[in-house]
């Protein structure tokens, strides 16, 4: 069944991407429903990365055209950039937290530093965010690396949703867990993009 204009959320089309001489994309096009999930499979090196800081504008497409609910996002200037940055929620392989901060302080840093919201309300965001993934708030004051690494990825996780994003995208975000601990990794992925209506990849 195809979708109609309306009904897609991400468009890439004729993406091409090197590095040297290393062709990553070579014309790529791909559709992603609005609400709808998408999987992208592939081994390590063949550009999975990539396409996911294409899609978020940390990397610059050779030639191609990315779209964003209908609106070429590809050569933005950076005031409407940050617009559309408003949109996305990342979960990044490595977690990505900062180990100076506090774990609440990790989940509200977009609250804080990019949306302006005061440490306060910040924070009640973040716990509330935290208990999501279930996670209690005595986790809120403590560092990173007083944590797991399954509840650094759900800090990680509560730190995408934080900002009830409508696009989520994760990067390899079981990577190194356990199966039982990535079984309830991907289980909580699921159950926050269903509960905020968002497309992911």
């Amino acid at each position: 069944m195809s979708n109609t204009d309306s009904d897609i959320k991400i468009s890439i089309r004729d993406v091409h991407k090197s590095f040297g001489s290393n062709h990553v994309f070579r014309g790529i096009d791909l559709d992603v429903g609005t609400g709808r999930s998408m999987v992208v499979i592939g081994g390590s090196g063949t550009g999975k990365s990539v396409l996911l800081k294409c899609i978020l504008g940390l990397l610059t497409p050779d030639s191609g055209c990315i779209i964003i609910d209908g609106q070429p996002v590809s050569n933005l200037s950076p005031t409407k950039r940050a617009k559309v940055m408003a949109k996305f929620g990342m979960l990044f392989q490595g977690g990505a937290l900062f180990d100076s901060l506090k774990v609440w302080e990790n989940v509200a840093f977009r609250l804080l530093y990019a949306d302006g919201i005061g440490r306060k309300d910040a924070k009640k965001r973040a716990e509330a965010a935290l208990n999501q993934v279930n996670l209690g708030a005595d986790v809120m004051a403590l560092s990173p690396a007083e944590l797991s690494g399954g509840m650094q990825k759900r800090v990680g996780l509560a730190r995408a949703i934080v900002a009830r994003p409508e696009i989520m995208f994760f990067d390899e975000p079981t990577t190194g867990l356990d199966p039982i601990t990535a079984d309830v990794i991907d289980n909580l992925i699921r159950r926050q993009v269903t509960a905020l209506g968002a497309t992911a990849v």
